[in-house]
């Protein structure tokens, strides 16, 4: 399909569950159609894709979540996002002083520190549920397939002056020469028509017209004209 079709469906919840929608997802990709559903949460995707079709649905589409502000999405995106190995130490230290005196009056004293470290790897989530809530309404963080996840910073088109014009149209070198041919062509017109009207009759002003064949482009000859 040479024009490429681009639905962007806003709050697709209230649409509820459309059969149209789900074959668009999955057949009408190869014929140059793409939509944007956008959900406030995955409660509404599943409660409009019943009985598991919320599962296609995200199979079928990049997933992007931003400003989410529920646990159960939150959830759903921390365990997408898998897990990292850090390493985690614990330790401690002991220490005291004991105070003992002798047969002939005499004290002694007696210093102890004890000090113990133990390191070992763990697994902890990438980003937590409640620190992907906390994340600033502008993150999104995008699932695409066959890459890691991606995060990334969200651009508002009417605050960007990049965005928002009609994008400029690449001239092929074809289309160049093209323009070029027509150019020489209509000069050379322009130029042979030039020449047979100084070539033509003499003009009815009384000036003496030269004989010979006079070059029409000289500076003798229309000097004399």
């Amino acid at each position: 399909m040479r024009t490429h079709v681009h639905f962007v469906i806003d709050e697709a919840a209230s649409l509820g569950h459309m059969e149209s929608l789900g074959d668009a997802l999955a057949q009408y990709r190869g014929y140059g159609v793409r939509l944007m559903l956008v959900y406030q949460a995955l409660a509404q995707l599943k409660k409009c894709w019943p009985q598991d079709q919320d599962q296609t649905v995200l199979a079928n589409c990049t997933q992007i979540y931003f400003a989410v502000n529920d646990n159960q999405t939150a959830e759903y995106v921390s365990n997408r996002l898998g897990e990292f190995t850090q390493v985690v130490t614990s330790g401690g230290r002991t220490g005291g002083t004991s105070r003992s005196e002798g047969e002939h009056g005499g004290i002694h004293y007696s210093y102890s520190d004890n000090w113990s470290e133990n390191w070992q790897q763990a697994g902890r989530k990438l980003l937590r549920p409640e620190e992907i809530m906390s994340l600033s309404e502008r993150t999104a963080l995008t699932f695409l397939q066959g890459v890691p996840p991606i995060r990334t910073s969200i651009v508002r088109h009417f605050e960007n002056p990049n965005f928002g014009g009609r994008p400029k149209r690449r001239i092929t070198t074809v289309r160049a020469l093209f323009d070029a041919v027509v150019f020489l062509v209509g000069a050379g017109l322009v130029a042979l028509a030039l020449t047979q009207m100084a070539g033509g009759s003499s003009p009815t002003s009384g000036l003496a017209q030269p004989s010979g064949s006079a070059d029409p482009f000289s500076a003798d000859y229309w000097q004399m004209r």
